[in-house]
């Protein structure tokens, strides 16, 4: 494989277009990561793995956010609130 050929490909792991998140009072916040970004923080709120301080804040601001715009119009941020935010079912 050619240099930039493997350049291109680390950029799109390595980068990502931001997920835009808007709060109730107007503000909004970006947050990006690489590749399958959204799902890693789904599986580390619902205990798969493990969360650095800066994912544990991301699925704050996630849960706190009162709708985002997502890179290709996703909606996975939508799907976490949803799971995450739900009431725990009765044993």
């Amino acid at each position: 494989m050619r240099l930039a050929a493997r350049l291109r490909k680390l950029e799109t792991r390595v980068s990502s277009e931001p997920i835009v998140l808007h709060f109730a009072d107007g503000s909004t916040k970006e947050i990006r990561g690489p590749g399958d970004y959204l799902l890693d923080l789904f599986a580390g709120a619902t205990g798969g793995t493990d969360l650095s301080p800066r994912q544990a804040e991301h699925v704050d601001l996630i849960l706190r956010c009162a709708h985002s715009e997502e890179p290709g119009g996703g909606r996975m941020v939508e799907v976490m609130q949803a799971l995450l935010d739900s009431p725990a079912a009765p044993d």
